[in-house]
This record gives C-alpha cells, sequence and structure tokens, in this order.
C-alpha cells in the first residue's frame, strides 16, 4: 500500500505533460489539462473510435485550457474530429470547455440529467448580487457577520467564469445504461455525495473503471451540504455510493479525475470509508461537553489551518458530518439567534453506524426535518 490510502499500485511512473499522452490500454489515452487553482490538473480521457475521439470531462474555461486542447489537438487528434463529449459531473474542472469543444466538433455532449440541469442553472444564475440565502446559510454556521462585505466582493460570477456556455442539447446518462466506446462496453454508475448524478464508467470488457471525482487516490473528494439544500445528507448518499463501488469485480485499472492511474479500487474505496468514520466518531466523542457551531468543529475535522476559499469547502463538510450524525440520531442540534448549535447525544459505535447508514429510509438520505 502507498502511505496508507489504500492504493496498491501506481502502474504508470509518469504524468503526461501538457499536449502530450500517456497510453493507459488500447485505444485509451490520458491527458491533463491544467487548472488556475491550487489543484492545477484534471485528468482527461481520450477514446479512439472508428471516426474521431471520445473524450471524458474537459477541464475549466480559461486560456491554459484552450491552448491545452489545442496542442493535443495538433499532436493527438491528428486531424480526427472529437465526435462525443461526456461529463462526469458539473464542477467546472469537469464540465467548464464542453460547450466549447461541442461547438468546435460538433460532437454529442453525454451527462447526467441531474447534472445538467444544475449546471443550466448555475450558469444562468452567475450574474448580480450575492444572494440572501447564500449569506444566511454561512451565518448561521458560526461565520461572523462583520464578514458580510467580504463575502459579498467574491460576486456571483465563479461558475460561469469557470464554464463555457453549455451545449443547448444533451444526451442523458442513466443509471446501468451500456455504452460503446472505443469498441468495448461500458455501464453507466451513477453515484452521490460530491455531486447530485456523478457518473463513473466501468467496462464489461476488461478490468478499466474511469471514476471522475468518486474515487481518487490520494485526496478525497469535498462533501458538502449547500445552501440550495441545506437539509441534504450528503455524506450519508456518498458512502453508500462508496460501499456500491465495492461491488465491482476484481482489481481493474482505475482511471480518476484528479492524481496517477492507480490499481487497487476497493483498497482505496475502504480506506476513504474509514476515514470519514474515524471523523465521526472524533466529532461525536469532541462534541459531549459544549454546544458548538459547524465553523467550531474544524478543528476536530481537519488537520490544517482553514484559510481562503477552502474556509466554505470546509464549512460545507463539517456541515456534512454533522448532517449525518443528526441522522443518525448521534447528535442534537438547537438554534439561537439564526445560528446553529450541535452537541453529541447517544453512543457512537462505528459497526452499528456503518449498518445504520445503510438502512436509512429515503427520506433521511435526501433531506432532513431539522
Amino acid at each position: 500500500m502507498i502511505r496508507k490510502t489504500g492504493v496498491r499500485e501506481i502502474p504508470f511512473g509518469d504524468v503526461p505533460e501538457t499536449g502530450a499522452v500517456i497510453k493507459v490500454a488500447k485505444g485509451i489515452f490520458w491527458a491533463r489539462i491544467p487548472l488556475p487553482w491550487s489543484l492545477d490538473h484534471i485528468n482527461v480521457y481520450l477514446i479512439e473510435e472508428e471516426n474521431g475521439w471520445t473524450v471524458i470531462d474537459t477541464g475549466s474555461q480559461g486560456k491554459r485550457g484552450c491552448e491545452a486542447w489545442e496542442l493535443l489537438e495538433e499532436n493527438v487528434l491528428k486531424g480526427r474530429p472529437i465526435t462525443r463529449v461526456i461529463a462526469t459531473h458539473m464542477h467546472p474542472d469537469h464540465l467548464g470547455l464542453a460547450g466549447w469543444l461541442v461547438d468546435k466538433y460538433g460532437a454529442e455532449f453525454c451527462m447526467t440529467q441531474a447534472e445538467y440541469l444544475l449546471a443550466q442553472v448555475l450558469w444562468l444564475e452567475s450574474d448580480g448580487e450575492f444572494p440572501q440565502h447564500e449569506l444566511d446559510f454561512f451565518f448561521s454556521g458560526g461565520v461572523d457577520r462583520q464578514v458580510e462585505a467580504m463575502i459579498r466582493s467574491h460576486g456571483t460570477g465563479h461558475f460561469k467564469r469557470g464554464v463555457h456556455r453549455l451545449p443547448p442539447v444533451y444526451t442523458r446518462l442513466r443509471e446501468g445504461a451500456i455504452l460503446s466506446m472505443g469498441g468495448r462496453s461500458w455501464q453507466v454508475i451513477i453515484g452521490s455525495g460530491h455531486s447530485p448524478e456523478h457518473a463513473c464508467l466501468y467496462c464489461l470488457d476488461e478490468p478499466i473503471f474511469i471514476s471522475g471525482d468518486q474515487v481518487l487516490p490520494e485526496i478525497t473528494s469535498n462533501v458538502s451540504v449547500h445552501a440550495r439544500d441545506p437539509h441534504a445528507n450528503p455524506l450519508a448518499q456518498w458512502i453508500n455510493t462508496k460501499n456500491r463501488l465495492l461491488q465491482i469485480p476484481g482489481d481493474p485499472l482505475v482511471l480518476p479525475a484528479h492524481g496517477p492511474v492507480f490499481k487497487g479500487l476497493q483498497s482505496r474505496v475502504s480506506a476513504v470509508i474509514e476515514g470519514h468514520f474515524e471523523r465521526l466518531d472524533k466529532l461525536h466523542n469532541s462534541l459531549k461537553e459544549e454546544w458548538h457551531t459547524p465553523i467550531e468543529t474544524f478543528k476536530y475535522l481537519f488537520r490544517r489551518k482553514i484559510t481562503g476559499v477552502d474556509f466554505f469547502l470546509a464549512l460545507g463538510e463539517a456541515r456534512a458530518h454533522l448532517s449525518l450524525l443528526l441522522s443518525l440520531d448521534l447528535v442534537e442540534k438547537n438554534i439561537v439567534e439564526g445560528v446553529e448549535y450541535y452537541r453529541s447525544i447517544g453512543s457512537y459505535d462505528e459497526p452499528s453506524a456503518r449498518k445504520a447508514i445503510e438502512n436509512l429510509p429515503e427520506e433521511k438520505l435526501v433531506e432532513l426535518s431539522f
């Protein structure tokens, strides 16, 4: 195992340079598109078809991303068109250049329905003043109201800046659907938690799994409660999705959205699940004596100081852990002057918590009645 992450093997020692690819299987090529953030790349996969290429994920909108694709066009595509673009989910690093590529090549665009529709809403809303419901959501988590001006200064255009105008037409990816790509059959596996309907692709003909952000080798994807859906229980959905991925047979080559291509799917998934249960245990134990706001739980959940934009990601993730404990009747919640406070109740036992999450009724997976 590598650094106790559960990753068993990294079969390709190098990573592709911008504009170049690494062949990971017959007709399947791994490329990287640079990103303008601390997470500085996304892996995209080019699958050779009889009359062109299928592309999995695209990178965010911007000059560097477009230039990287133009280099791939020159060095790899060799005049053969992109005929299909698949976005695993709606985050800008995955979806951002989908519309640009579809416009450029006239390609088919494929995505799950919830991801496509939410992306359309976010793109259309990415203008104007910072919404009041977002501010109220931050304040209810314990954010000091004195920073309201700073929050408002961030504006609402982030999604539109990172995402080209979306294709007006799409082909819906459905759970269990079989796609033909590169002469192989691939099954769509849809998961939740990181995003509403994240699509993974499992090859039925040889052991290959395109995981997107559902399984990453070196980091764990953000799982957050958002202002638009404040009663959600995404961590329960995330863990249940992970348990489904444990049922994938064999030892497939995993093609993730970030980090190296790797082997060890089941052990990596198990390590991620175990990490969340360790955090739930620590959080429950730390809330026994006093009431805490969500931001006051950061010191129990995160090893480093949270700054900048990571603060808002951390707030969403803290709320996801609290929401899961609430759905298991392991914390109670009190609201004082619009601010949420949480305190532990009951006894935390990991085997019992695992079983309870698997058996949560639908209403507690989708929405909690606070």
